[in-house]
């Protein structure tokens, strides 16, 4: 986490789970060849098919490709020249400390004696590199194929992270401590304008990976979702996910607060077998839609009696069961204005009735359809967005006692 714009240091919060990583041996750089779906993911929101490559270097030149990447800042940083972050990093950023290896990135660390321009004295280097003049990109699903120097002992730093112009925001998909074997992963914000910069995100100390880690942000209208090898370590579903276009950065790097020891071996490096984004499909995200996600009903708010049902479902292995009374709602958001959408789902209810609904969306009031239906129906209600409608909230619940009532497979499509 970097303070990209500003010198004067901040609290550090949280990190992302690496422990269940199973490694490549720290030797292996893989003969692959770049898939141009994620057809295999199964950690994606929607289907892996439907994610288009659209950027992405494997690095299998010999040198760096400077039509993807420049390197250093893109500001000044304190030292005026774009290398130097902040005073959190006790590193200086040199031309020499970027090589492409066999088929993959080096981004070394070393320790070395450096005067910058502004007659500020370094012990350190590191190398940075950006895609800030060449690609940006909004939403997507981000992932790189790295190698941390755990084995270099204390003080390194290295991640792979993403910017806009400003900070915050700021996207941590790979970053970590070697000092304090400490990992995150998220999303730093600011929650209105002028207001202090927070964190949404995840923390680990379990012990680092030594061999080659995929980690991934998928990013879509009002949600982020990371995951470590394929495995999910944190969702966020909220108004403070960014809608700016980003940048890639990846670097090594010297933490100030917990530098080097005598014992750490130097040079080392920060290795990136491949990095890689894919487009979003434009689809309306509904999270959880069919109720299997294994952390349980999130992010749907839900009241009343009612749980997952294993027993009675439209699909999969879960639905959404009520007995008596209750209700679950969730945002959506990445909604056009002025379009007409249907939200669907299917239902069954026994002892009473159900309804699926929308409000919240630009017009006036709600719509819903109900259901008395003791087998499986398919409900839908047609609504259209307000001319500076983005969001909406969904529904579905029993308004009245009844015996149980199912949801399951809810989705909203453009007309």
């Amino acid at each position: 986490m970097r303070m990209a714009r500003i010198a004067i240091p901040v609290v550090f919060a949280a990190l992302l789970v690496v422990a269940g990583c199973t490694p490549k041996p720290a030797s292996e750089k893989l003969a692959h060849d770049t898939p141009a779906t994620l057809h295999h993911a199964s950690f994606l929101s929607t289907r892996g098919d439907d994610w288009k490559l659209i950027w992405h270097d494997e690095f299998n030149g010999k040198s760096l490709d400077t039509s993807k990447w420049k390197i250093g800042l893109p500001w000044k940083g304190t030292d005026g020249e774009g290398r130097h972050h902040n005073n959190q990093y006790a590193s200086y950023i040199m031309d020499h400390n970027v090589a492409v290896e066999g088929g993959v990135l080096k981004l070394f660390t070393r320790r070395e004696d450096v005067t910058a321009k502004n007659l500020r004295k370094f012990e350190y280097t590191e190398g940075l590199i950006t895609t800030a003049a060449s690609f940006r990109q909004r939403y997507g699903y981000w992932e790189a194929r790295v190698k941390i120097p755990v084995d270099a002992g204390p003080g390194m730093w290295p991640a792979f992270w993403t910017l806009s112009e400003g900070w915050p925001p700021e996207m941590d998909i790979c970053e970590v401590w070697t000092s304090s074997s400490k990992s995150h992963q998220g999303l730093c914000y600011r929650p209105t304008p002028g207001a202090k910069e927070k964190w949404d995100d995840t923390t680990s100390r379990a012990p680092l990976p030594r061999g080659w880690t995929t980690f991934g942000m998928e990013w879509g209208p009002g949600y982020q979702i990371y995951n470590v090898n394929g495995k999910v370590t944190k969702r966020i579903y909220a108004d403070h996910v960014p809608e700016n276009e980003h940048y890639i950065l990846l670097n090594s790097g010297v933490e100030s607060t917990s530098p080097p020891t005598a014992d750490t071996v130097f040079p080392n490096a920060f290795e990136v077998d491949y990095v890689r984004v894919y487009e979003r499909p434009d689809v309306v995200p509904v999270h959880n839609n069919g109720f299997e996600d294994s952390d349980g009903l999130h992010p749907w708010s839900v009241t009343g009696r009612f749980g997952r049902a294993g027993d009675e479902t439209h699909s999969g292995e879960y639905a959404l069961r009520f007995t008596g009374t209750g209700s679950a709602a969730q945002k959506i958001y990445g909604l056009r204005p002025n379009t007409t959408y249907t939200l669907s789902g299917w239902s069954k209810v026994r002892g009473g009735s159900a309804r699926l609904g929308i409000r919240d969306f630009g017009g006036e009031g709600e719509r819903f359809t109900p259901t008395n239906s003791p087998d499986y129906q398919q409900l839908k209600v047609e609504f259209t967005t307000g001319a500076a409608a983005t969001t909406a909230v969904i529904f579905c619940g029993v308004p009245n006692t009844a015996e149980a009532a199912f949801f399951d497979d809810i989705a909203v499509r453009a007309k």
